[in-house]
């Protein structure tokens, strides 16, 4: 069973370079920073990235991206088989994103402490109109749980193969929970949730 589960890992290691390959060359991802100062504090670690979903290659995009960080990514789509393949031996996390289940907040509060990165798409769907909808509020939970602090990311969306605009992650400034309140009551959460939903909108303005 180790052998086989070794193997699995190795070709699923292969698959997603070769996916990642396939991404860099289409779409010619960039990041731009909003400042210096933001990019030298998020490359310390243990930060959890939130951002628009436009697409389904926003998941793979982010993580090929941002380096040692952990997807979370949709238990419905993490049980399909081809990306249950992609997955193995990588640090992904799966939600069950129509249930009430937050222990995955556990796992993902022992990752950012370890150092790692967070990387979650809070719409929990991606956009059908282009319009980002409301954010659930399980990243600002995860915040309230581990300390860790926020960034926002917006992505243009612009997935053109090879040819016209190309694709740009634009990364703010680490954010805060606000303090009053601090906590995990609904109307805390709510208001948190529209503050950084904001505050990824304004970043594509």
């Amino acid at each position: 069973m180790r052998k086989k589960n070794a193997f699995i890992n190795v070709t699923a290691s292969m698959g997603r370079g070769l996916l990642y390959a396939y991404l860099y060359i289409m779409f010619r991802p960039k990041i731009c920073y909003q400042s210096r100062k933001a990019k030298e504090e998020i490359e310390k670690g243990g930060i959890i990235f939130i951002g628009n979903h436009v697409g389904h290659n926003d998941g793979q995009m982010f993580y090929m991206l941002f380096k040692n960080s952990v997807l979370i990514i949709a238990k419905d789509w993490a049980d399909k088989k081809i990306l249950k393949w992609i997955t193995s031996g990588g640090k992904f996390i799966s939600v069950d994103r129509f249930g009430t289940d937050i222990t995955w907040i556990r796992g993902a509060s022992e990752h950012l402490r370890a150092g790692d990165n967070m990387i979650i798409f809070p719409e929990g769907h991606t956009s059908k109109t282009g319009v980002m909808d409301e954010f659930k509020p399980g990243f600002a939970m995860l915040a309230v749980m581990s300390g860790a602090k926020i960034v926002p990311v917006y992505n243009d969306g612009e997935y053109h193969k090879l040819f016209g605009k190309r694709l740009k992650l634009y990364v703010g400034e680490p954010m805060e929970l606000t303090k009053e309140g601090k906590g995990l009551n609904a109307e805390y959460l709510a208001g948190e949730c529209a503050r950084f939903r904001e505050a990824v909108e304004q970043l594509g303005r």
